[in-house]
């Protein structure tokens, strides 16, 4: 089942497993499953955006920029009223990575 597609907890809950444990020790992997695996993963990433529809660079760093100087306004509120160590640090080090985001250069088309 898992070859044709199905999850692992959709085996799992099929077999009346409890956890997936249980449910591995009926599977055997092996190294063409690992194959098949590494070559989806690689072909559709989940850990990467999707891009955003007709922006380049400059746009999307734009957007970063407006997001993180978002985000320095609502630390400097938290910060007046609940003043510590830790939230200055942050502070500093969001206020750096502003500036090397600032400084990155627009996208030519």
């Amino acid at each position: 089942m898992l070859r044709r597609g199905m999850s692992l907890i959709g085996v799992m809950k099929l077999l009346g497993h409890t956890t997936p444990r249980m449910t591995l020790r009926y599977i055997e992997v092996t190294q063409a499953d690992l194959q098949r695996e590494f070559l989806r993963a690689r072909q559709h990433p989940r850990h990467l955006p999707p891009p955003l529809p007709g922006a380049g660079a400059g746009v999307a760093s734009a957007s970063v920029l407006d997001s993180l100087r978002a985000a320095l306004e609502l630390l400097d509120c938290s910060r007046r009223k609940y003043h510590q160590p830790p939230l200055d640090r942050l502070r500093r080090q969001l206020a750096k990575l502003i500036d090397r985001v600032a400084k990155v250069p627009p996208a030519s088309d």
